[in-house]
């Protein structure tokens, strides 16, 4: 995989429209009290037509707007140095809150960061194409082609031949495995894809700008809540941030 992860946030709702493209306003909070809660589904290659790299160890967290962790001098912001915002995981199912930001010894959560992930799994968008194995069929390069008895895989063909006189006994049921069929060889294709523990896949997915399908491509985006919990004796003004997605890809 080459193409870079193709990030996108969405405030309140799944839809395309209600894509975050300019600045979060939690409002006025009130010392000794919370803001309310807003909901962000952060995405991986949205609707995109071909695939993309993976996000891999995926976590939230609050920094100021020089990147840091809101302690420098002069420059203090405290939502971030105090680890005001606390965060939950909904595509975890998670039910509790744990805040974020600069963290630190002795605080709830020590390293400020808060983990992401889902529960959610992508449907291969090749697998309501892919056409049914038939015998002494001519097959080109990267058509993919269904078992007569389904098996949760499909096959891209890899190299382009004709297929043989008989079915494969045994097609593989190990993803990336190669399979042999007359002149024609596959590889293992897995029709739905849960990612991993922190990770955000970034499989090509044909979801609708109103997000009615998006379970088709559960496992390319996260959903989280958020809310900002101000102490008591929080000092008035503003507390201009940014809340950070970090990951690695390959």
């Amino acid at each position: 995989m080459t193409n870079a992860p193709i990030v996108s946030w969405y405030e309140g709702t799944n839809e395309k429209v209600s894509e975050v493209k300019s600045t979060v306003n939690y409002d006025t909070v009130d010392a000794d009290s919370q803001s309310l809660v807003k909901v962000f589904y952060i995405w991986n290659n949205r609707g995109g037509t071909e695939d993309c790299s993976k996000m891999e160890e995926v976590t939230f967290t609050t920094r100021d707007r020089n990147g840091s962790d809101g302690s420098a001098e002069g420059k203090v912001v405290e939502a971030v140095r105090d680890n005001w915002f606390q965060v939950r995981v909904d595509s975890l199912n998670e039910t509790a809150f744990v805040p974020v930001g600069k963290g630190g010894v002795g605080t709830q959560n020590p390293n400020g960061t808060k983990d992401l992930g889902t529960t959610g799994t992508t449907t291969n968008v090749n697998a309501a194409t892919a056409q049914v194995w038939s015998a002494s069929q001519p097959l080109a390069l990267n058509t993919y082609v269904q078992p007569t008895n389904a098996n949760g895989f499909i096959y891209k063909v890899t190299k382009a031949g004709t297929t043989d006189v008989t079915e494969p006994s045994s097609w593989v049921t190990v993803e990336g495995n190669p399979v042999f069929d007359g002149t024609v060889e596959y590889v293992a294709v897995r029709i739905e894809v849960t990612p991993n523990a922190r990770e955000i896949l970034g499989f090509a997915n044909q979801t609708l700008d109103n997000g009615t399908n998006a379970d088709l491509a559960g496992g390319n985006f996260v959903k989280i809540s958020v809310y900002a919990d101000v102490p008591i004796d929080a000092s008035a003004g503003k507390n201009l941030l940014v809340q950070r997605v970090s990951y690695r890809y390959v």
